[in-house]
């Protein structure tokens, strides 16, 4: 799965191009028996309201530490305030660039 954007500005702007696409690789049920690996160091925190703080955290030490391949379950009920005020995960994630790549990379298995 593959989904591309593309944009040109006539002058320096902003640009958060984003995607809110949810996908059960199964047709449906539960996801928290998944695989998760996100090659990010550090994600947005939000507030109550699910907007984010504008801050910039480390994931180290969080259940958004998602750089090694986790099984949902295993993170997605521990105590944490963003947690909570996500429902679970629904938070962005700083994406890392692999080095001499011009790609991101997530990956999800069931």
């Amino acid at each position: 799965m593959k989904i591309a954007y593309a944009a040109t500005t006539d002058k320096k702007t902003v640009l958060n191009l984003t995607n809110h696409s949810y996908f059960n690789l199964e047709g449906g049920g539960n996801v928290t028996g998944y695989i998760v690996s996100v090659n990010a160091n550090q994600y947005t925190p939000v507030n109550e309201a699910m907007l984010p703080t504008g801050e910039i955290a480390s994931v180290t030490g969080t259940p958004f530490d998602l750089r090694k391949p986790t099984v949902v379950s295993t993170v997605v009920d521990m105590p944490n305030q963003q947690l909570q005020y996500g429902g679970g995960f629904d938070h962005n994630f700083v994406l890392n660039k692999r080095k001499g790549s011009k790609t991101l990379n997530l990956l999800l298995l069931p």
